[in-house]
């Protein structure tokens, strides 16, 4: 069977230009009104074949592409508008370059065109085993008259007597519907249905034995991965270097070797699925849930039952782990980019007005231009701003009030829900180590988990064996993100701070608007004041991170493990990820974990000094080694020498291993082995 794709997606307005797309996939330079500039890329090695279809009543301007999309981008007003839908096909690379373009062409006009579409088709042929085709499409329908159509419809609703139903207010009821069927998953799935017919039709013309089917593996019966089709040169060579004995390295080879590997697997998961399907039905995971809900909300005090009340109201349905935690991510979202700010702004502006008071009675001119007042003019001035600092408190007040009930009440349901989850899987997953057992960093994966088990996902779910290294790499993941998290807004609001103090230096030299020094000195220390709570926050996370490496590399020398905490978060962030991001069969050693997190310090180091040479500014240069270095590298720097160090260490550490230690396949038959003695009751040695 050949290989077969047809993907369809919608490109919108709100993101996307449709006369940028058009450029990109015919390779033609063209003017966006909209944007008021040409639209062009780099040209391609192979040149696109490109061509519009349209149908006999649409206007003979739409074969002009420049002014089909900008006349389609100026019918469509809404900000989030649809512009067109794509079609990506695969061409078979068992056809001729001039049968594949009449199958397109064939394809295009009777499944499109026909219907009422213009068709934009670029066929692109950069790579020799990869042909494919970009089919952009009108979305909106035109008039027989060649005027463009409508996307919607009226439809009146009628009584039992035809006559039309009105509302209270005596307006005619209606509903709006699409005018055509093309945004139905039914016409997408007759599209997909539509070209495999025509490839194989194609194909019985030119006598080629094959077919391709639109259907997925399963809906064909299939238990398998389907392998990547070899370009000719490189399936000669591979063919030479079987012959010759010899395993070829060539990359598509080498996945199709990886292919057969897991399809080789699949019995073995099959076996799997079995296993979880009869636990499955000793355990029904909704009865489980079901009941520890009632023994868990049984035994909750006053408090936590006022919250479950609240938020039951608050979501106007059957709240669920899920709706609860997106509730308090939001809330937490908030906390953070609103209402910890605004408290920031207000504390500063306190202390602001407090200084520009004292530096008033002290007749201190220089300390008074620099919060933005001045002598003369400084009562009346001071007495607005400080009207404005009492309307900012009673919001702040008002605000922080409001959050705190509504995260202490999310908070409470957040964690009632999450031991229900806890408990419900640790009754599946006894034996998983006891770190994992109420770590809330890892509740989210458990609930995916017992979710799968649910639905008999079983191929989706890890088998108990790995099911401690699958918790593990979530924890990692979930700090990792974290992580980076922290340590972006650090960047953030530290380059932040440099652009304010570069401003408000400028802004005192001119001595012209006291208004802009005032709320720019506000900014700057509030920036300030938000880089030390996410520092304090970052701390936090660096000691998890601490934790997680010694875990994680618990086979490492201790001392270099400590050498390596002294690292800065980010880079410790990227030693965990790599290492998270290795296979069962491949985990990757401490040396290289060091190694890919060298590579990236190095880009970042790279960016750091593109952005030195644009920010250099009085401000700048006054900011003492550690504020600068936050742009760029929270939470401390790491020298090249460090890391080399630490390279070089952790060679050395991995050798003695392999000299000490027994081998990996040693050890997990000791794990295995203590497993089944555990289950079998046993106390002897097998």
């Amino acid at each position: 069977m050949s290989y077969f794709r047809l993907q369809a997606n919608i490109i919108s307005k709100k993101s996307q230009s449709v006369v940028a797309s058009a450029s990109y996939r015919s390779g033609e330079q063209l003017y966006s009104e909209r944007d008021e500039e040409m639209k062009g890329y780099k040209s391609r090695e192979v040149a696109p074949v490109s061509f519009i279809l349209k149908p006999d009543h649409a206007p003979e301007w739409t074969l002009d592409r420049e002014r089909l999309w900008n006349e389609v981008e100026k019918i469509e007003k809404a900000w989030n508008a649809q512009l067109a839908r794509e079609v990506l096909v695969a061409l078979p690379i068992d056809l001729s370059e001039d049968a594949q373009q009449e199958l397109i062409q064939s394809f295009v006009q009777d499944e499109f065109v026909e219907e009422g579409m213009v068709a934009d088709v670029s066929i692109h042929r950069d790579k020799e085993h990869n042909p494919h085709a970009h089919i952009l499409l009108t979305v909106r329908p035109f008039n027989e008259d060649g005027s463009w159509g409508q996307k919607k419809t009226r439809q009146y609703e009628y009584d039992k007597d035809g006559q039309i139903l009105r509302d209270d207010n005596n307006n005619k009821v209606f509903k709006t519907i699409d005018s055509t069927d093309w945004n139905e998953r039914e016409t997408l799935l007759r599209w997909r249905m539509a070209y495999a017919e025509a490839i194989n039709v194609k194909f019985q013309e030119h006598g080629i034995k094959k077919s391709v089917s639109a259907l997925s593996f399963e809906e064909q019966g299939l238990d398998k991965i389907a392998q990547v089709r070899l370009e000719r040169n490189e399936y000669q060579y591979v063919k030479r270097m079987e012959e010759k004995g010899i395993e070829a390295k060539t990359f598509y080879h080498q996945l199709n070797l990886e292919i057969q590997r897991k399809n080789a697997e699949i019995e073995q998961l099959n076996n799997k699925i079995v296993d979880l399907s009869s636990r499955q039905k000793q355990f029904n995971v909704s009865a489980l849930i079901h009941r520890y809900r009632g023994e868990v909300t049984a035994q909750l005090d006053e408090d936590y039952s006022k919250s479950l009340r609240f938020m039951q109201n608050r979501i106007k349905s059957s709240y669920s782990f899920s709706t609860v935690h997106g509730q308090l991510q939001s809330l937490y979202t908030w906390e953070e980019r609103k209402v910890e700010p605004a408290e920031v702004e207000r504390e500063v502006t306190h202390a602001v007005l407090n200084a520009s008071h004292q530096a008033f009675k002290e007749n201190d001119s220089g300390a008074l231009l620099a919060q933005g007042f001045h002598r003369k003019a400084f009562t009346p001035r001071f007495t607005d701003r400080l009207d404005a600092f009492d309307i900012l408190t009673n919001d702040v007040e008002k605000n922080r009030h409001t959050v705190d009930q509504l995260i202490g009440h999310a908070e409470r349901v957040y964690r009632t829900e999450s031991l229900i989850i806890h408990k419900a899987f640790n009754e599946l997953y006894p034996d998983v180590d006891e770190r994992f057992a109420y770590n809330d960093r890892i509740v989210t994966h458990k609930k995916d988990i017992l979710e799968k088990l649910s639905n008999q996902n079983y191929n989706l779910v890890p088998s108990y064996e790995e099911m401690d290294e699958h918790l593990e790499n979530s924890e990692i993941r979930k700090v990792c993100s974290q992580s980076r998290e922290v340590c972006e807004q650090i960047r953030i609001q530290s380059r932040l701070l440099i652009k304010l103090g570069n401003k408000k230096e400028q802004l005192v030299t001119d001595r012209k608007d006291l208004d802009a020094i005032y709320e720019t000195s506000i900014k700057l220390n509030t920036t300030h004041q938000l880089i030390e709570k996410y520092e304090a926050k970052a701390r936090h996370i660096d000691l998890q991170v601490n934790d997680l490496l010694n875990l994680t590399f618990a086979d490492s020398k201790p001392k270099l493990v400590r050498e390596v905490e002294k690292l800065p978060l980010e880079m410790k962030g990227d030693i965990l990820h790599h290492y998270a991001k290795g296979t069962e069969r491949h985990r990757p050693s401490l040396k290289e974990c060091l190694g890919k997190a060298q590579v990236l310090q190095e880009e970042r180091e790279q960016k750091m000094r593109a952005y030195q040479a644009k920010v250099d500014g009085t401000f700048t240069r006054k900011l003492d080694a550690d504020k600068g270095i936050l742009t760029h590298l929270p939470t401390g720097r790491a020298s090249a020498e460090l890391l080399e160090s630490l390279i070089v260490q952790a060679e050395q550490d991995r050798t003695q291993q392999r000299n000490d230690t027994p081998s990996t396949a040693i050890r997990n038959k000791k794990i295995k082995d203590k497993q089944l003695r555990r289950e079998l009751g046993l106390e002897i040695e097998l």
